[in-house]
């Protein structure tokens, strides 16, 4: 038997009460069938009403998530989504997002907490009593009440239950409660036992033992139920309940409504499960359900008149079956201080998917319903299981084992594609088809209703429905190949996907048994030549490749990008595989989402997607994702130790949920480059913030409005030009920040890609202390200084510059007239030496020619008459010792050497003429020899005269007459 399933509910009656897998008033999941007659296919279903299941909307948290102790005492929600747990080592916050420990100063153990408001929050514990205040950083400050009330405590006193009504603050103990008011404390003696102490209808009742029930009201109490029943019943609870009734839960009687006359028992089949299960804790949700904790089998959520809609336990992901607290928070999810750990359920409407963890069965590859189970073909071979979801038995076909590649239901018969063959499944009997290995798909022949093909490791096989079953026929001649999906187009071409390369059109003749002809298509055609898979939508072949769909052009007889459906798909046209469901529907499987249309002629209709995302305990088959269509929206997905159950007609939830809310600023902070860190008030808005501490760090928060993670965005305006990538952290960075003006806009995104509000924070990063307003003021001043002093300095460099040219042009004035009188001395020295040596020449020759008068006057003697030798001598001597050659001598001496004779009178005043006349001679560096014809006088002569020069000048033996006269 096979054929579409549906959601549905129904309440079993039968089970009375029993505590086992469904007691009476639970929801299931149960199976509809589809008959196959021999001509068609009847659909008879219902249209599904899903639950949740009890193995949906349930988390858990243990100690390493939190960071606490394990045992957790009592929980507190506020408006804001903030979540408070006394905790063995203290208060526990959790604000949808991140966790954070805050442990009392004493490091006692905390009992209880309860919220007043969103930013006080009490707690009591061991011999401890207080408040905490979030302050504006976002921290929670505690403040003890302890030194003010410990006058009245008892020995070992612990603080288990607060309630809060106006501005009185009540905390119970077992032997007294105390009454917080107008910042005192004050002792309330009930003169009993107390057991319990809730609000209810805004009334605080405490429950005494043997005694009732009591009411406190501005610090006073007065009996509020006196009734025997009560009598020797531990009372666990009180809640409102409807018209102002109240329930009351006690420990060894099960539940009791009181209608403001008398007591009755509440909800009596479920009495006996109350008592063995020791109903501990309860709160009443929005929606008037009752949430019931106990001590040994978890949770249980009842409707308004009895009927059970939800049970959690340790079976199906709680920690531990003892509920020690119950509270409930503004989206009417549950939260569970645990003995171990930390419990949430939610309350929000059915998601449309089931998930059912099937530990042990492998990787799920195919399913299929036959003979009221639920088979289902893994990697480790065939397993069986009732169709009911709540039902966890589940067994392995003999002799199955082995990978199992697809299951089809044909003929009214299972046939199973095994890795070692084709089989199939008659009653318990495992029967082998065939021995082709690797069977995969199987598509019935739309020309021969009667064939059946199937793809395998190495060719393709042909099955054919006879009198006595399904049978073997033959194996295809003409093409071998590794094929995994085959698909017949309305022409009888067959076409056939490689397992990982390709597509091939197969022309094959009528009987099926010979391929004719082949054409392959890659690469060329494609763009790429791996992935490549064949389908069929509306009897016309698609071939998807993880990019787009491709589709056969008979008229061209090629293949072409399907634009119109690739257009109406949007994102989907990137989907590996394809599903078809009943009636015109549609799964599109890709990498990030699984979505249902409904295709009909020109209409594409996208009913419901879901995120893969939302497959990751258990995840999916990777490369090998797989459907079973139950109805036209119904279907089983396959995971790896598990299936999921998808109902498409239930619209998503939290579409709109999530669209109300806004990420919250859980802290701000700044540091800068030395790891110097502060934070920065929450309620601070457009602040200017220094450069120096221009690395920013933001944490936000989100509320927990169901069991499906959000993800984060994030845009800073003024830095980036668009969102982030999603991130599942809360924590955004941003490193040192230029100077300017910044937005942080910051979102919560669901799995399916609904966007909440948007949060935004606007801050200014300030100019470095080098760039601010000061500074630049200081830089003008500085500036201008600078223009001044380099306007001055360069008028003094002018300055400078222009006496250096002066200087260096009166340098060269002194240089050129230097030059010109060194010329004129070096032209008058010439003169002065050319007309000394022309003196010399004549005194030298006046003198040789005397000496040659006197050789003729001794010669000729009285011959040569005395007149005129005498004559002769007395015209040389006047020319040798002539004043007209001293006056010309002395004329250009003095030109050549100016003040040569004044300084050597004024140093040597003894000097006489014909003394300054030998040091002119010296001053020229003339020789002895050539001074004597200057003078007239022999050679001994002029060193005689030398050496009375010396005596004047007063030199000594060793000092050079001539160059002391040269240093003149």
């Amino acid at each position: 038997m096979c054929g579409t399933d549906s959601f549905f509910s129904s309440n079993d009656k039968s089970l009375n009460g029993r505590n086992t897998g469904l007691v009476p008033g639970e929801k299931s999941f149960e199976a509809l069938y589809v008959f196959l007659s021999c001509v068609t296919f009847l659909l008879l279903s219902v249209q599904p009403l899903t639950v949740l299941g009890e193995h949906e909307g349930v988390l858990s948290f243990d100690q390493s998530v939190y960071g606490g102790a394990r045992q957790n005492w009592s929980v507190s929600t506020a408006r804001n989504g903030q979540i408070y747990f006394a905790n063995h080592t203290g208060l526990l916050a959790f604000d949808g997002t991140n966790w954070e420990l805050n442990s009392l100063p004493n490091e006692t153990i905390l009992r209880s907490v309860e919220v007043s408001r969103d930013s006080i929050i009490y707690t009591g514990g061991y011999e401890e009593l207080g408040y905490w205040k979030t302050d504006k950083y976002g921290k929670l400050n505690y403040t003890s009440l302890t030194p003010i009330a410990e006058k009245y405590f008892l020995d070992n006193i612990e603080f288990w239950n607060i309630a809060v009504q106006d501005d009185y603050v009540y905390f119970q103990a077992f032997p007294r409660i105390f009454c917080y008011h107008a910042d005192s404390i004050t002792s309330i003696d009930l003169s009993g036992h107390i057991h319990v102490m809730n609000k209810v209808n805004d009334k605080v009742l405490v429950a005494i033992r043997d005694r009732g029930i009591f009411e406190l009201k501005d610090g006073k109490f007065n009996a509020f139920i006196e009734d025997e029943t009560l009598i020797d019943k531990n009372i666990k609870f009180l809640l409102p309940y409807k018209q102002h009734q109240i329930l009351i839960g006690t420990a060894t009687h099960g539940i009791f409504l009181w209608d403001g006359q008398a007591l009755n028992t509440w909800n009596a089949p479920w009495t006996d499960y109350y008592i063995q299960s020791e109903l501990n804790r309860a709160c009443v949700l929005n929606d008037n359900k009752i949430a019931i904790g106990t001590l040994v089998d978890g949770i249980s959520v009842f409707s308004a008149d009895g009927e059970r809609l939800m049970h959690a336990n340790t079976q199906n992901g709680l920690l531990s079956n003892t509920i020690l607290g119950v509270e409930t928070d503004e989206w009417n999810n549950i939260w569970l201080a645990l003995d171990v750990g930390i419990g949430y359920l939610t309350e929000n409407e059915n998601q449309g998917f089931v998930i059912e963890k099937l530990p042990g069965t492998g990787a799920i590859y195919s399913t299929a319903i036959f003979n009221d189970k639920l088979y289902l073909g893994t990697n480790q071979g065939l397993f069986a299981k009732n169709i009911d979801i709540d039902s966890p038995e589940i067994t392995l076909v003999p002799e199955s084992q082995d990978q199992i590649w697809n299951l089809k239901i044909f003929d009214n018969q299972l046939l199973v594609g095994h890795n070692q063959g084709t089989y199939v499944l008659n009653g318990e009997d495992w029967v082998q088809l065939s021995s082709e290995s690797g069977a995969f798909n199987f598509v019935q022949d739309p020309f021969h209703p009667n064939l059946l093909l199937q793809s395998t490791y190495n060719s393709i096989i042909v099955f054919e429905k006879t009198e006595n079953g399904i049978k073997f026929r033959n194996r295809i001649t003409g093409f071998t190949d590794l094929i995994r999906y085959i698909e017949f187009d309305h022409f009888g071409n067959l076409w056939a996907s490689h397992m990982h390369r390709d597509i091939y059109k197969l022309t094959i003749d009528d009987d099926r048994r010979t391929i004719l002809g082949i054409k392959e298509y890659g690469k060329d055609i494609f763009n790429k030549d791996f992935g490549i898979h064949v389908f069929q939508v509306e009897n016309r072949v698609v071939f998807t490749t993880g990019d787009q769909l491709f589709t056969y052009d008979d008229l061209k007889d090629t293949i072409i990008a399907y634009q119109s459906l690739n257009t109406a798909l949007g994102e989907y046209a990137k989907a590996h595989r394809i599903i078809e469901a009943p009636n015109h529907h549609y799964w599109f499987i890709s990498k990030e989402k699984i979505g249902l249309f409904f295709i009909f002629q020109d209409s594409v209709k996208q009913i419901r997607e879901f995120p893969t995302s939302l497959f990751n305990n258990p995840m999916l088959v990777e490369g090998f994702e797989n459907i079973l269509p139950l109805s036209e929206y119904a279907a089983i997905l396959c995971l790896q130790n598990g299936i999921a159950y998808l109902d498409a007609s239930v619209a998503n939830p939290t579409e709109n949920l999530i669209k109300n809310y806004a990420p919250t600023i859980r802290e701000i902070q700044l540091s800068n480059n030395r790891d110097r860190t502060f934070l920065l008030p929450l309620d601070t808005s457009d602040i200017k913030i220094r450069h120096t501490f221009n690395n920013v760090s933001f944490r936000v928060s989100f509320p927990l409005l169901n069991e499906l993670p959000v993800s984060y965005q994030y845009y800073l305006q003024g830095l980036q030009l668009e969102w982030s990538e999603k991130t599942n952290t809360p924590e955004f960075n941003f490193e040192r920040l230029p100077k300017g003006s910044y937005q942080l806009l910051v979102k919560a995104v669901d799995l399916w890609g609904n966007e909440s509000k948007t949060y935004t924070f606007s801050f200014e990063v300030k100019p470095p202390l080098t760039a601010s307003r000061g500074a630049i003021f200081v830089y003008i001043i500085l500036m201008i200084s600078a223009l001044l002093i380099f306007r001055s300095w360069g008028i003094r460099q002018t300055r400078k510059k222009e006496q250096m040219q002066s200087e260096a042009r009166e340098k060269e004035l002194i240089r050129l007239r230097n030059e010109k009188l060194r010329s004129e001395v070096q032209h008058k020295s010439k003169e002065l030496a050319s007309s000394t040596m022309s003196i010399i020449k004549k005194n030298e020759f006046l003198l040789d020619l005397k000496n040659i008068i006197n050789r003729q006057k001794t010669e000729l003697g009285s011959r040569y008459p005395d007149k005129y030798y005498n004559y002769l001598n007395n015209k040389i001597d006047e020319n040798i010792s002539s004043q007209d050659d001293w006056k010309i001598f002395e004329n250009n001496f003095e030109r050549a050497h100016e003040q040569f004779f004044n300084k050597m009178k004024e140093q040597y005043p003894d000097l006489t003429s014909s003394d300054l006349q030998l040091c002119a001679y010296l001053r020229m560096n003339l020789s002895s020899k050539e001074i004597a014809p200057l003078l007239g006088i022999s050679v001994r002569g002029v060193e005689n005269h030398r050496y009375r020069l010396r005596k004047k000048m007063n030199l000594e033996h060793d000092v050079s007459l001539t160059d002391t006269i040269l240093s003149i």
